[in-house]
């Protein structure tokens, strides 16, 4: 049964790549691959590892979106105004 997100507690909504439980669910997967492969990955590394991943995408995504401002500034060609109504 699905529950809208007021019941749930969640206000908005985010891209799944900001979402932890995506980050946590694919190197959860990638840790089992590994460990079918022989390597042993303790859960205290595994967080650290989810932590850190997620905490690179949203860099790269800062640095990403500050590149394109910096970018679209020195683009564009006519300047921007607040017209009312």
């Amino acid at each position: 049964m699905r529950q809208d997100t007021e019941t749930q507690g969640l206000e908005g909504t985010k891209p799944f790549w900001m979402s932890k439980t995506m980050w946590g669910a694919g190197l959860g997967v990638a840790g089992m691959i590994v460990g079918v492969a022989g390597y042993q990955i303790d859960p205290a590394t595994q967080q650290i590892l989810i932590d850190q991943s997620y905490a690179a995408v949203v860099a790269v995504f800062a640095l990403g979106s500050t590149v394109l401002t910096i970018v679209g500034r020195f683009k564009a060609s006519k300047a921007v105004t607040a017209k009312k109504g």
